[in-house]
C-alpha cells in the first residue's frame, strides 16, 4: 500500500456517539468498518478494511449540525436542514472526486469515492507513523533541525502542487502532517476541508468547520471572507514555527490585536532563541 492517511496507533481511540459500529459494511460489502478514528464538524473518520483485506481510512460526510443517524442512515435534522444537508453531501462528493486526481508523493491518496447510507464517503491510504505534533510534544522521536528543514521543503512542494491544481487545503496543522514510518516521508493528510475554486456558497457551507487556534489565519475566523493560497501558507508557517520553537503559536487574532496596540508580534518571542 502507498503512503497513507492516518496513524495506525490511533485504532481503538475513544468512540463517538454517532459513529458507525465495527463490522458495518459499506458499498455492498466492499468495505468493513473496523474502528472509529476521529470526528469533526463535517465528518467522521474510520479505520476500515477493503475486500482484499487491506486497511484504509474512510471519511464519512456527517455534518453533525445538519444531520443525524437513524440505524446506519444519515438524514437531515429537520425539514429546514434538508436542502443544506443535501448541498453539503453533493459538495463533499465533488471535492472528493477532485481530490482523487491529486498525485504527489507527499499528499495522501484518495482511492475511492462513493455514496451509501444517504451520505458520501471517501477511502484513503492509511499511514503507519506519528504526526508532527507528536514529535514536538515528545511522544514520538523529535526531529533534528535538518529533518525539520527537509520536511518543510517537501511540504512547500506539496502545497505548491495543491495550489497549482486549484485547491486550498484549509486545515494545515502539525497533526495533519504524518511521517510515514516505512519511507520517512512527510505526508499531508485530512483534505476534508479542502476546496477547489472556493466560492461564496462553499465558504458558507464550510462555516461549520472547526477553526484551529494558532494555525488558522484571520480570514478563517470571519464567515464568508476571502481565502487564498496565502491562507494555507500562513497555517504551514505557524505549523513549522511550532516545530522550531517547541511552543504553540498564538492565534492570528491575538497577533493582530497585539500589533494594533503597538505591542509587537507575540510569536516573535518564541523564535527569539
Amino acid at each position: 500500500m502507498a503512503s497513507a492517511a492516518h496513524k495506525m496507533e490511533e485504532i481503538g481511540v475513544e468512540s463517538f456517539a454517532d459513529e458507525l459500529k465495527a463490522g458495518t459494511k459499506l458499498l455492498f460489502g466492499q468495505f468493513e468498518i473496523l474502528s472509529f478514528l476521529n470526528a469533526g464538524g463535517f465528518g467522521i473518520t474510520y479505520i476500515a478494511q477493503d475486500s482484499l483485506q487491506r486497511r484504509v481510512v474512510i471519511k464519512e460526510c456527517f455534518p453533525s449540525a445538519f444531520c443525524r443517524r437513524t440505524e446506519n442512515l444519515v438524514t437531515a435534522r429537520s425539514r429546514q436542514r434538508q436542502e443544506e444537508f443535501r448541498s453539503i453531501v453533493a459538495l463533499f462528493m465533488q471535492e472528493a472526486l477532485n481530490l482523487s486526481k491529486l498525485n504527489h508523493p507527499n499528499i495522501v491518496k484518495v482511492h475511492q469515492v462513493f455514496q451509501d447510507n444517504e451520505t458520501a464517503y471517501m477511502a484513503m491510504d492509511l499511514v503507519d507513523g506519528p504526526d508532527l505534533l507528536e514529535t514536538v510534544e515528545g511522544t514520538a522521536p523529535r526531529l533534528t533541525p535538518e529533518e525539520i528543514t527537509v520536511a518543510l521543503t517537501k511540504m512547500l512542494d506539496a502545497l505548491g502542487y495543491v495550489h497549482a491544481q486549484g485547491f486550498l487545503h484549509r486545515d494545515i496543522s502539525p497533526d495533519n502532517i504524518l511521517l510515514d514510518r516505512a519511507t520517512g516521508e512527510p505526508v499531508l493528510i485530512d483534505f476534508g476541508a479542502a476546496r477547489k475554486d472556493v466560492t461564496r456558497k462553499s465558504r458558507a457551507l464550510s462555516g461549520l468547520r472547526v477553526v484551529k487556534d494558532g494555525y488558522s489565519p484571520q480570514e478563517f475566523y470571519i464567515s464568508g471572507s476571502k481565502q487564498a493560497p496565502c491562507s494555507d501558507l500562513y497555517a504551514l508557517a505557524a505549523t513549522f514555527c511550532h516545530m522550531i520553537s517547541g511552543e504553540a503559536p498564538r492565534t492570528s487574532q491575538e497577533r493582530l490585536s497585539a500589533i494594533a496596540n503597538r505591542e509587537g508580534d507575540p510569536n516573535r518571542h518564541s523564535l527569539a532563541g
